[in-house]
């Protein structure tokens, strides 16, 4: 599962400038990280059918050795100040955000496909335009309403719930998609005050102090092939953040958000070869939905970021 990051860390003097405003390369470089991400997800479902470890461990695992690989980079633009955030509340409360959204988006992975875990998760972009319009009184407009409307109409597709309700790996799922939209608006405002190191590394200080406090009451002892696997997860995570960071250092984020939706075809990939999944008919609807919907939202939103450059 891809984390937001906000454009451009600050950086030190001496160190090397990445090309700017280079949407081809900016594009491969995202695509690059996101065709990874899901592998991530693939060796934490493993884990947690294979090897029988609980999803909260490795949620803890993830946050710790992610935010071992992530440091480094992190004291190498910032220094210091990279545990020092001007603004310590908003960062608190989007790592909480997503330290829940990762926990729940395991437990799906837990009990559902990858493609399916993905394709709910992805209705979060509408998650976000409805906050936005219901909570924080933006214009939304009928277009972008009637794909939000079709997004989660996908989303039901790929759910199907019944009388009885919808699985718990759905709502799981579900759950994650919406701490995921909420702490994309968080990072929204942090952008203004933080570079996305420093975002990035609060992220997995928070993600790490929470989970180690809680994960010594379900503990089970990893193999030695369970640690490589669990410090795989964190690296994982590290170096996909990483490139999609690189990515918006070459891109605005209105070019790079159509290939978002490439992580859904890295899922079904993983999904096939690690455990001869595939989705159903209805799911691929779902994800057709889904995916056309996102993209509608998304050349609408570039359009008027471009309106109003």
């Amino acid at each position: 599962m891809a984390a937001p990051q906000s454009p451009v860390a600050a950086r030190p003097a001496g160190a090397p400038v990445l090309p700017r405003f280079r949407p081809v390369l900016g594009a491969v470089t995202m695509l690059a990280g996101l065709a990874m991400l899901p592998g991530m997800d693939a060796i934490a479902k493993y884990l947690a059918m294979g090897r029988h470890l609980p999803p909260l461990e490795i949620t803890w695992a993830r946050f710790v050795f992610y935010l071992v690989a992530m440091a480094p980079f992190g004291l190498y633009a910032q220094g210091p100040a990279v545990f020092k955030p001007r603004r310590p509340g908003l960062q608190l409360v989007r790592g909480v955000l997503f330290a829940a959204s990762a926990f729940t988006f395991f437990l799906a992975i837990a009990r559902l496909p990858l493609a399916d875990t993905m394709a709910v998760f992805f209705v979060y972009p509408m998650i976000i335009l409805t906050v936005s319009a219901l909570l924080l009184g933006e214009r939304i407009g009928p277009l972008r309403w009637v794909m939000v409307t079709s997004g989660f109409g996908g989303a039901l597709l790929v759910i199907r719930p019944t009388l009885s309700g919808i699985s718990a790996g759905d709502l799981f799922a579900l759950v994650s998609g919406a701490a995921y939209a909420l702490g994309m608006m968080v990072t929204r405002r942090l952008a203004q005050h933080d570079p996305s190191l420093v975002t990035g590394v609060m992220s997995g200080l928070i993600g790490a102090v929470i989970y180690s406090a809680i994960v010594p009451f379900v503990w089970q002892t990893p193999s030695a092939v369970d640690w490589i696997w669990m410090v795989a997860v964190g690296a994982i995570a590290a170096l996909g953040h990483f490139l999609l960071i690189t990515a918006h250092r070459m891109a605005t984020a209105a070019q790079l958000a159509p290939y978002g939706y490439a992580e859904i075809v890295s899922a079904i990939f993983f999904g096939l070869v690690v455990f001869d999944q595939l989705p159903t008919p209805m799911v691929w609807v779902g994800i057709a939905v889904i995916v056309a919907s996102g993209l509608v939202v998304t050349w609408s939103n570039a359009r008027l970021e471009t309106e109003g450059a």
